[in-house]
């Protein structure tokens, strides 16, 4: 049934409601204008214990100076009310967030902020706006913050350091390439809005900016989007004061709504592209060819249909592209995805990710042949794109449950970017309603937008290639390019630009006065509504609503809010043969694309695969809690693997039964154990390309057993693996591989190192306990072999290397990436945790001591200190470092200076305190977050509502504490005796940070590339 809009005629104070309505008929959400200023304001009534808001502009550029990223960073630093540096964060924390945030796309930028509760995100939210309409914008800010020469010669600053991390990784350069040619000519969409560095330096400045937010930073295009339980009332009268404000200051000028031209036609013909981009391993490359879709402003409808023909295409094993591209002896890419652009005129494109740059040239062509015969002999299977509608339709609503805040708030920014009337917000907000009806559409209507936009449409195809040489000229350029700024600038020039940067971050770092630092309250925790849940047990008291006892394997069941069954096959690898370990990876990787003995056949896997696709939402393994699809990595406790399945309140005992198929009743063949090992083998390049990868690789190398999940799963030992033995599954050798498949399968499913874990809501299911009675075949023989949850936390698989400390050469990177890590606690219920989690919040907090002299120097984009309890380890970590041996030196003396002295700024105390309970409230917003947190508690051997206890311990830590606890703890991670320590950079710059660090006590080995160092002899 379609949504009814009832819109009541009403009126709260200057603001007028236009319409109301239910966002997939279950959220509520009312939007709202003023009447005297043009602010309009969505209110979306998600449930749970977070408010979220999305503060969002509409902006448009036709260069490449980023000035919608450089005004985004500046807006934190000072408005007219409060103009002093870090004061919003500050206050945020205070008022029960974790700082505030942003994020500047292309068409917009957006800035957000989530508190626990309404008390503190009506507080802040006029004091954020505030920033938003009435910025400081100052010189100085823009020196610290955008970009500025250090005295040594070398460019910095924040948004620098930033997009000096990004700019030139394949995926980039690769995505820059497809706008510039799928939007030729002056146009917004071709722009690189993030700034690219040679503008940064060159072009940039601040009177641009200045500029810029006058133009696009208007109370009319600001669109304020609320979600979570929060009373409309409440929020106008929030409001209030800023409205008043806004009126004083006059309308100016009449505003211009942006992205009102026509985007310019393509070029006459298609388009054929080699780009580089530098590396160290020239394997393998990236594809992409991308086309000009329908309009995101006219033909909504015809844009979700080509995003369900682009899932059609590309999303499964069994799909038509993976099954002639992926699922094949020689791979041309271990995977194929794509991506739809929803700008006025729609981008779409199709990308080969790890293809061997051999088979690069023959993508083109081959992918349009494979488009064309698929529209000359009219080969769309309609009920593979009925099956493909439906788990969409189900994918939609479980982001609903998953993410509601961010699920909402992208369907109305949508319609603020492209959309006019109520219409076309209702058709946003539910697309259920278009989704019933592309069910219904003829396969004719699907080969249209297949003939439309896709084969007789002009195309832009471009082959990614890794080049060393690409690599080794831009690290000489660079080094040229220092060389003559510090030639042009002299001893002089370089001192004036010493004092310039002094002179600017003493004006940043000018105190506010306490009072305004404690200008708001600290919320009420009272108020604050969780998420319930109700668990059970095999081991729970009898004659309760779902009665486990009789189960063959243990089972834990919880009873919550949710549409849909969770349910996860924990298995305990602990007894796996050190000779059987590396085969998990592989194990696991195939075992949702297998074959199947059912009823005595064999179903193929392109059955199977279509056919769990059918039946469930999601699917997916892991090594290690959580660890999502990330090749070569494991998540936490990584000694238990998991194997999950979403499905349909309605199919609880089809996923159980696929389950028990899954596990038990897989068919290991030759051929597909091949294709799997050969995809993995192809995801190795683009691994060695993430510098974060690499740097925990590198860490974990020196950290855990050689027999570990870890170790085995690492990125170059398994690599080594697989290459190895994808010959042997050619061979005769290939039954003795599937021998030892089967029999590591064995082990980790035999009942006693299996549990269940299942989330789901009672009232949908009849006869819960009864499929998993069932759960286990029946030609096991097994009776009852219920064992408990056996978990072997992190901390028990370490074992120290005698290497403490590395630098390793990455010649994709242009920035840093470092982690350093001691011994710490290994309990969760140590008394001392809660002393030290808000130790290192008040060190690492938004506008805190590390935040002031690591990010607002820009040494670091990103850092991070850390416990990581399972692991028994305190990490301190670096990401997209310019400068990382002036990160560290800088938190050497920030910590050193606090170990020594017993002062604790009290006012940074009370917001470490509440940003801290807001992070821990965080980890239960939404339905997934709640099944997530009660698995771990599991695992973590306390009580589900442990981080509730947590939060009043918090609350209770003294200053004695956080003092014992600094000399305990957080001294050591900083003793060159009691540390390891990692560090990826460019090959050019290793030799000078391994130096600095010298310099600084660590004395760590360089190694010139990943290829040639410790990792590659584990």
């Amino acid at each position: 049934m379609p949504p009814v809009d009832k819109t009541p005629n009403i009126n709260m104070g200057n603001f007028q409601l236009l319409h109301s309505l239910q966002a997939y008929n279950r959220i509520p959400i009312s939007e709202y204008i003023s009447t005297k200023t043009g602010l309009t304001v969505v209110i979306a009534e998600v449930d749970g214990p977070v408010v979220n808001g999305y503060f969002c502009l509409v902006t448009e550029a036709f260069d490449d100076d980023g000035l919608p990223h450089t005004l985004e960073h500046l807006i934190f630093l000072g408005s007219e009310e409060y103009p002093y540096k870090g004061v919003l964060d500050l206050l945020a924390n205070r008022c029960l967030a974790s700082g505030t945030n942003a994020w500047t796309d292309t068409d917009h930028t957006c800035y957000t902020m989530e508190t626990a509760g309404s008390e503190g995100f009506l507080t802040l939210m006029p004091i954020f706006l505030e920033h938003i309409l009435y910025p400081v914008l100052t010189d100085e800010g823009f020196i610290t913050e955008v970009h500025h020469i250090t005295g040594e010669g070398q460019d910095a600053g924040v948004v620098y350091c930033e997009m000096q991390g990004r700019e030139n990784s394949a995926e980039s350069r690769l995505h820059l390439t497809v706008a510039r040619n799928i939007y030729p000519g002056k146009c917004g969409y071709s722009s690189e809005t993030g700034g690219l560095m040679k503008n940064l330096r060159e072009s940039t400045n601040n009177t641009k900016v200045r500029n810029y937010h006058k133009e696009f930073y208007r109370p009319e295009n600001l669109k304020i989007i609320i979600t979570g339980q929060v009373k409309p009332v409440d929020v106008f009268n929030s409001l209030s004061k800023l409205e008043d404000k806004i009126i004083s200051k006059g309308s100016g000028s009449p505003f211009q709504r942006p992205w009102q031209n026509p985007v310019p036609p393509l070029a006459e013909d298609s388009k054929e592209l080699v780009i580089k981009y530098p590396a160290d391993d020239e394997s393998n490359g990236l594809f992409s060819m991308a086309w000009r879709g329908a309009s995101a402003v006219k033909d909504l409808y015809t844009v979700t249909a080509t995003n369900l023909l682009l899932k059609y295409l590309t999303e499964f094993s069994v799909s038509p592209l993976p099954k002639e591209f992926v699922e094949i002896e020689e791979p041309y890419a271990s995977k194929i995805c794509y991506n739809l652009y929803e700008n006025s005129e729609t981008c779409v494109y199709i990308s080969f990710e790890d293809v061997p740059i051999d088979k690069l040239p023959e993508i083109r062509p081959k992918l349009q042949g494979l488009l064309k015969k698929l529209l000359d002999t009219k080969d769309i299977n309609m009920e593979r794109m009925e099956s493909i509608i439906n788990r969409y339709k189900l994918e939609s609503l479980s982001n609903l449950e998953n993410s509601p805040h961010h699920t909402v708030a992208f369907m109305i920014i949508g319609h603020m970017l492209y959309g006019d009337t109520k219409e076309d917000l209702q058709q946003r907000v539910n697309p259920l309603t278009d989704l019933a009806k592309l069910a219904k559409e003829p396969q004719s209507y699907w080969l249209e937008i297949l003939r439309k936009y896709f084969v007789e449409n002009k195309y832009v195809a471009i082959q990614c290639v890794p080049s060393k040489e690409e690599q080794a000229n831009m690290a000489k350029e660079e080094k040229e390019r220092i060389q003559a700024q510090i030639d042009k600038l002299g001893v002089n020039g370089l001192r004036e630009k010493t004092e310039t940067l002094e002179k600017a971050i003493e004006f940043n770092e000018r105190e506010p006065s306490s009072d305004m630092l404690t200008s708001v309250p600290i919320p009420n925790l009272s108020s604050i509504k969780f998420h319930s849940i109700t668990r059970y047990s095999t081991d729970s008291e009898k004659n309760q609503d779902i009665d486990l006892a009789e189960t063959p394997v243990f089972t834990y069941f919880d009873h919550l809010k949710t549409s849909f069954v969770y349910i996860f096959a924990l298995l305990d690898t602990s007894s796996v043969p050190s000779e059987l370990r590396s085969y998990l990876p592989l194990l696991l990787e195939s075992l949702l694309e297998l074959p199947i003995e059912r009823d005595g056949k064999i179903i193929p896997y392109e059955d199977v695969v279509a056919q769990l696709n059918d039946d469930t939402v999601s699917s997916s393994t892991s090594i290690g809690l959580l660890g999502g699809k990330a090749m070569f990595r494991c998540g936490s406790y990584s000694q238990t693997c998991t194997v999950t399945l979403q499905v349909e309140a309605s199919k609880y005992e089809i996923g159980l039964r696929w389950l028990r198929e899954l596990l038990y009743k897989t068919v290991f063949t030759a051929e597909r154990l091949k294709v799997v090992a050969m995809k993995m083998n192809n995801s190795v390049s683009q691994v060695k390309r993430s510098g974060r990868s690499v740097v925990a690789y590198a860490m974990k190398g020196m950290s855990y057993s050689k027999d570990s999940n870890v170790a085995k799963n690492g990125l170059l030992q398994q690599n080594k693996f697989l290459l190895e033995l994808i010959p042997q599954l050619d061979s005769d050798a290939s039954k003795e591989v599937i021998d030892k498949v089967e029999e590591l399968r064995k082990i980790i499913t035999e009942p006693s190192k299996l549990v269940l874990y299942i989330a789901s809501n009672l009232e949908y299911l009849k006869e819960p306990a009864k499929p998993i009675n069932e759960f286990l075949p029946q030609e096991l023989g097994v009776e009852k072999k219920q064992a408990k949850l056996n978990v072997t936390p992190d901390y028990k698989l370490l074992d120290f290397s005698p290497l403490n400390g590395c630098i390793i050469g990455m010649g994709c990177l242009e920035s840093s990436f470092f982690y350093q890590s001691t011994k710490s606690i290994t309990s969760y219920t140590d008394p001392d945790l809660p002393a030290l989690m808000l130790y290192l919040q008040y060190l690492t907090q938004a506008e805190g001591p590390l935040w002031k002299q690591i990010r607002g120097k820009g040494y670091s984009y990103n850092y991070a200190m850390m416990v990581k309890v399972n692991e028994g380890l305190l990490y301190l970590i670096y990401a997209k470092a310019t400068n990382v041996v002036g990160a560290y030196k800088e938190t050497k003396d920030i910590v050193d200076k606090q170990l020594k002295g017993d002062e604790w700024d009290e006012a940074l105390l009370d917001s470490a305190k509440s940003s801290l309970i807001f992070e821990i409230i965080d980890e239960e917003k939404t339905i997934g977050n709640v099944v997530a947190l009660s698995i771990f508690s599991y695992f973590q051997n306390v009580d589900y509502k442990f981080n509730r206890t947590l939060l009043q311990l918090i609350n209770k830590v003294t200053i004695e504490d956080l003092n014992r606890v600094g000399q305990k703890y957080v001294a050591p991670l900083f003793d060159p005796s009691k540390i390891k320590t990692a560090v990826v950079t460019d090959p050019s710059k290793a030799q000078e940070i391994a130096t600095g660090f010298k310099k600084l006590d660590l004395d760590l080995k360089v190694y010139p590339s990943l290829e040639e160092s410790f990792l590659n002899k584990l």
